[in-house]
């Protein structure tokens, strides 16, 4: 039986992240500790207790096909618990439900497809990106209305397949940190506002913002950006102008809505007034820009900066934990937690045999059994013909012991370019 929500932000309890299959009555016993109600989804569920998701109103409605809730205590618990014990009992349905009408290798090829179809757009982005930089540096007049276009090419993409646009932004990475961050924001921001719900037009309102919020970082030394030590109070001061420098760039454009200028203005504010330029607090901040300062600080922790090495996106996610009820608003930090997962896809993860793998398929059912791409051995050698390991199937290693993640690992661990593996 899956609980896909808690009477309780999951952060509060020991689960964490979003989504918990239930398979042992301990795991209820917590439930019935933290938890007055749960809602069940009966569609990601497994065994006896699956059932399909109502696809159109015109499809056969299953009973029970829609979540269901729970009462976890003062109600009978011991039903519940009953509920559940078939999934002891009888054997394990290896299946993946968090897409009832695909199997694994379905769900693989989709990605693949997603991934050979989507890396064009990206490079034009990167080219597009590139040229207005250039432009701009020569003191050029550009018209940015392109970026318009190949966002809602890209916000399409992410509504087919957003794990799919999450690893191309690793895979056609590049050295060049301007760029690289900018499209790793605008393509988490729109992920995120697609697990929100956003409007399609929310959605690649924030993926243009989210492109170029920081275009005002032309006019900024290269040596600021750069300086790998502290910066004095006067570079900082030079810094922060980058937010009036994007908005004098952007206004005027067609393109640029008030929505999107609002997110360019807003997106270094922070809850308890920390940020800048405004030093703007609580619900001053505009949601969307919370939304971007949310993403832009996750990315930025995401990749090799001048001051700074890469972390793992677990490492990242505990950072943004502990800026939960400060600088950010602890609704807003659960939710971005619950879209990305402890695993995204593209993260590097060592194994308990020593190998290293990408995550290649997220698992929403079992979060911490995602489809692994292995690229190194346990010594640390490049695996010339990789293989995959699908952790929902708990393969055992050469000893005989369960396949094990032990910990995540930055982007760039052991000079890995899973492109070389994955995508030419």
């Amino acid at each position: 039986m899956f609980v896909s929500d808690l009477d309780r932000p999951w952060i509060e309890t020991p689960f964490l992240m979003q989504g918990l299959l239930i398979e042992n009555e301990g795991q209820i016993a917590t439930l019935q500790q933290f938890c007055r109600q749960v809602t069940v989804d009966r569609s990601r569920s497994l065994g006896d207790a699956y059932a399909a998701r109502d696809h159109g109103k015109d499809a056969p409605r299953l009973s029970g096909a829609s979540p269901v809730f729970h009462q976890v205590n003062d109600a009978q618990p011991n039903d519940f618990a009953a509920i559940c014990r078939h999934l002891r009992t009888e054997p394990v349905v290896r299946r993946f439900r968090y897409a009832p009408d695909l199997n694994p290798a379905d769900q693989q090829s989709r990605l693949e497809v997603e991934l050979l179809y989507s890396a064009p757009i990206i490079d034009d982005v990167k080219r597009t990106l590139k040229s207005i930089r250039e432009a701009l540096a020569c003191a050029e007049t550009v018209s940015l209305n392109e970026i318009g276009s190949q966002v809602a090419e890209m916000a399409r993409s992410v509504e087919r397949n957003p794990e799919a646009m999450i690893w191309l932004t690793r895979l056609r990475s590049t050295d060049q940190y301007s760029y690289d961050h900018a499209l790793d924001v605008s393509v988490h921001l729109m992920v995120f506002a697609r697990f929100l719900g956003l409007a399609p037009k929310a959605v690649e309102e924030v993926g243009v913002a989210g492109l170029m919020q920081d275009i005002g970082k032309i006019d900024i030394p290269t040596e600021i950006l750069s300086k790998p030590g502290n910066l004095s109070d006067e570079e900082y001061r030079l810094v922060q102008s980058h937010v009036a420098s994007s908005l004098e760039m952007l206004l005027g454009q067609p393109v640029f809505t008030t929505r999107v200028l609002e997110i360019v203005a807003s997106h270094h504010e922070r809850a308890d007034g920390s940020g800048y330029p405004r030093r703007l607090k609580g619900e001053r901040i505009s949601f969307h820009g919370e939304l971007a300062g949310i993403v832009d600080s996750y990315c930025a922790m995401t990749r090799d900066r001048a001051y700074g090495l890469a972390v793992s996106s677990q490492k990242a996610l505990e950072a943004l934990i502990r800026m939960r009820g400060t600088k950010f608003r602890e609704a807003v930090i659960d939710q971005f937690i619950q879209c990305i997962g402890l695993y995204p896809i593209g993260s590097l993860v060592e194994l308990n045999t020593g190998e290293v793998g990408v995550v290649i398929q997220q698992n929403q059912v079992r979060r911490l059994k995602p489809r692994l791409l292995i690229l190194l051995g346990p010594d640390k050698s490049i695996e010339r013909h990789p293989i995959t390991l699908d952790m929902m199937m708990d393969p055992p290693t050469p000893t005989g012991e369960p396949y094990r993640i032990i910990q995540a690992l930055p982007a760039n661990a052991y000079g890995i370019d899973p492109s070389e593996f994955y995508l030419s």
